[in-house]
């Protein structure tokens, strides 16, 4: 049988054809399979990146919400350390009991003892008025200013019962040595006995010295002796 020769290269192109088509399929396959693993491979970068911003943005506040703590204990310390001022100045109160010094800016005190009662003989001219009796301290006074000290058991000492009523100065009483109300001047020191009136029943309490009154200068601080012991 023959076989033309139109026909034998009409089947040799669809050999070729066939041959070309098997081609561009597997090339297609292995681009597709390529751009399939290189957008996985992105897909999976894109996903790593997202879970890293998302742990920085998950820490983020916890290192805000640690610092703040911190700024509020530094606070709270500062204002801790914070010191007082603590101290009266030229104004206040200086305690002491008897045998021991009170001292401010302008004169030393010290009530050495307590005579309570005073004793008074049954032919003495002079003795208490009735329903009270005498009861004396022995007093001291230094004057540390630099300035006289005009010092008057009558302006400058003001005495206390444990009722918190007003003890008298006695003008009266003969008792020990009188105190001697003068001018002190710088370093000079008054001793003496002052004898007050108290009521019956009731304790001598305090002893209070303050003689800058009417001045605006100078130490304004009294002193408070406590004779109740």
């Amino acid at each position: 049988m023959k076989v033309s020769r139109s026909a034998m290269l009409a089947a040799a192109a669809a050999v070729v054809l066939s041959a070309s088509a098997c081609t561009s399929v597997e090339g297609g396959s292995g681009a597709s399979s390529n751009s399939s693993s290189s957008s996985s491979e992105a897909a999976q970068q894109s996903s790593e990146s997202s879970s890293e911003q998302a742990r920085a943005s998950s820490s983020a506040p916890e290192s805000s919400s640690q610092s703040e703590p911190s700024e509020s204990s530094s606070s709270s310390e500062s204002s801790s350390e914070d010191p007082g001022s603590g101290s009266e100045g030229q104004s206040g109160l200086v305690r002491a009991k008897v045998g021991e010094e009170a001292k401010t800016g302008d004169m030393t005190v010290k009530i050495s003892k307590v005579v309570d009662p005073v004793p008074v003989s049954s032919d003495s001219f002079m003795k208490p008025d009735a329903g009270k009796r005498w009861v004396a301290v022995n007093m001291s006074v230094t004057n540390t200013s630099s300035k006289p000290l005009n010092f008057s058991t009558l302006f400058c000492v003001d005495a206390k019962t444990d009722q918190n009523q007003t003890a008298d100065d006695s003008l009266f009483s003969d008792y020990g040595t009188k105190f001697n109300s003068s001018a002190l001047q710088k370093g000079d020191t008054a001793v003496g006995d002052i004898t007050f009136e108290v009521p019956t029943g009731q304790k001598l309490k305090q002893v209070d010295v303050k003689c800058s009154l009417s001045s605006l200068q100078g130490d304004q601080r009294a002193i408070r002796i406590d004779v109740s012991k």
